[in-house]
C-alpha cells in the first residue's frame, strides 16, 4: 500500500543455484494470520532476500544513521550539490524485518537496533507523539533530516499513515520477542514509555465506529490500514501481558482490537456485492482499478487472525472475485505505478491458486536476482514480508557474507 521512489544502483554479487521446494506442506506465517506460509520460494532466492535485508541496514558506527533501515539500496534523492540521500520509512522497514525474522532469527540483533533507532527519534509530545515520520539520511550517514535540500515539499515531514505505522512497530516488537529477542530491551523504561505514547496516539485516532483515521490531518478510515491496526492492537496486548505484566491494559488493547474488527465488518463489508469498501467513505468497489480497489480485497485475507474464519472466507471470496478480471497480474506489473505487489502472490497462494503465485515468483526471481543489479526498483524493503511468507525457514545454502560497514551506506 506504500509507494517507494527511484532506481536501485548498487551491485550485489551472489552465486546462486536453484533448488525448488515445490508446493509442500503449509508452514507457519510470519503474522498471526489464517493465511498459511508457503514453500514456493527456493532456498537460493530466500537466502538472497535475507542478505538483501541485511544490506539495507545502515552500518555507520558513531553516526546518526547507524542502525536505520533503508527503503532500497539506491538513493531516493540527489540534491543540487550532487549529494545522495536515502529514504527511511518505518512502516516499510518494520514489515520487511517481520518477514525476514521468521527465516533468519539472528536478525533479531538488527531488529533490536532498529527498534531503538525508531524510539530515539520519536516525538515525545504534540499530536504526533510516538510516531516516526519518514527520515532522510545522507549517503555518508552523517546527516539526517525530514526534508533534504532541493526535494519537493510534499516529501518533507511525510508519513504514509500514522495508524498503520504505529501498528507496524507493535508487530515488529512482537516478532522480535517471538524470535528470541531480549525482553529486557522492551522493558527499558524509555522503550516502554515510547510504546505507551504510541498507543495513546493510536487510540486517539480510533473513531466511534471502531475504525481509525489514517492521520489527524487526514480523517479517512481505510480498509488496508484497519486490518493492520487490528493486528497491531493484538500484538501490543501480547507485549503488555507478557513483557510489561499489565493485564488490565492488555485487556483494553484487546477491546480496541475487537472494536476495530467490528468496524471492519459493519462499516466496510458490503454483503450484497460481497466486496470490501476501500474506505469508510468510498463507493462501490471498482474491479477495474488494481490499487486500491483490487488489492484492498486481499488485506483482510492476509491480516485476519486464524480464529476469524468468517472474515477469511469473505476475503477469499472477494479477492478471487476481483482477481479473475486480472488474469495477467502474475506475468507483469499491472499497477500503473509499476509496483510489484508481492502480497498478491500470497493472496493467490491462500486462495488455492498456486499456479498464479508460482508464475509471479518466477518472474520476480528473474528480475530481482540480476547479479549486477539485484532487487532493483521498484523493489522495496516491505516486499520481503510477502516474498518470505512463501519461503520455508531453513539453513542457508551457503554461509551468507557479513555486510561490511562502509562510509557510504
Amino acid at each position: 500500500m506504500r509507494t517507494p521512489r527511484r532506481t536501485l544502483g548498487l551491485a550485489l554479487a551472489l552465486s546462486l543455484g536453484l533448488q525448488s521446494l515445490g508446493a509442500g506442506a503449509a508452514v507457519a506465517p510470519p503474522l498471526d494470520s489464517g493465511c498459511a506460509g508457503g514453500t514456493l520460494v527456493d532456498p537460493a532466492f530466500r537466502d538472497a532476500a535475507v542478505l538483501m535485508m541485511r544490506r539495507l541496514v545502515v552500518r555507520a558506527p558513531g553516526q546518526v544513521s547507524d542502525g536505520a533501515i533503508r527503503r532500497t539500496l539506491s538513493p531516493a534523492h540527489i540534491d543540487a550539490s550532487g549529494r545522495a540521500w536515502h529514504h527511511i520509512a518505518a512502516y516499510e522497514a518494520n514489515l520487511g524485518l517481520i518477514g525476514a525474522l521468521r527465516i533468519d532469527p539472528t536478525l533479531r540483533n538488527e531488529a533490536g537496533r532498529w527498534l531503538r533507532w525508531q524510539i530515539r527519534h520519536l516525538p515525545v509530545d504534540g499530536q504526533d507523539r510516538g510516531v516516526l515520520h519518514d527520515r532522510w539520511i545522507s549517503a555518508d550517514g552523517r546527516e539526517m533530516t525530514v526534508c533534504p535540500p532541493d526535494i519537493e515539499p510534499r516529501h518533507c515531514r511525510q508519513i504514509d499513515a500514522t495508524d498503520s505505522t504505529i501498528a507496524s512497530m507493535f508487530l515488529l516488537a512482537q516478532a522480535y520477542l517471538r524470535h528470541g529477542g531480549d525482553a529486557a530491551l522492551l522493558r527499558d523504561p524509555a522503550v516502554e514509555q515510547a510504546f505507551r505514547r504510541a498507543a495513546t496516539t493510536l487510540a486517539q485516532l480510533q473513531q466511534p465506529d471502531g475504525l481509525s483515521h489514517a492521520k489527524r490531518d487526514h480523517p479517512a478510515s481505510y480498509l488496508m490500514d484497519a486490518v493492520e491496526v487490528a493486528a497491531g492492537w493484538r500484538a501490543l496486548a501480547e507485549l503488555q501481558q507478557s513483557v510489561w505484566r499489565q493485564p488490565a491494559v492488555a485487556a483494553l488493547s484487546r477491546e480496541r482490537e475487537l472494536r476495530t474488527r467490528q468496524g471492519i465488518e459493519q462499516v466496510l463489508w458490503q454483503p450484497a456485492a460481497r466486496r470490501w469498501r476501500t474506505s469508510a467513505d468510498a463507493g462501490p468497489v471498482d474491479a477495474s482499478r488494481w490499487y486500491p480497489d483490487v488489492m484492498a480485497q486481499a488485506w483482510p485475507l492476509l491480516w485476519s487472525p486464524p480464529e476469524d474464519t468468517r472474515t477469511r472466507a469473505q476475503a477469499q471470496d472477494a479477492w478471487t472475485g476481483v482477481a479473475t478480471r486480472w488474469t495477467d497480474w502474475p506475468r507483469r506489473n499491472v499497477d500503473p505505478a509499476g509496483f510489484w505487489w508481492p502480497a498478491a502472490a500470497v493472496a493467490a497462494h491462500c486462495s488455492g491458486n498456486t499456479r498464479a503465485a508460482e508464475t509471479w515468483l518466477a518472474r520476480a526471481r528473474q528480475a530481482w536476482l540480476q547479479p549486477a543489479n539485484p532487487f532493483p526498483w521498484p523493489f522495496q524493503v516491505s516486499d520481503l514480508l510477502w516474498l518470505l511468507w512463501l519461503a520455508e525457514p531453513g539453513p542457508p545454502q551457503a554461509p551468507l557474507p557479513e555486510p561490511i560497514p562502509a562510509r557510504s551506506p
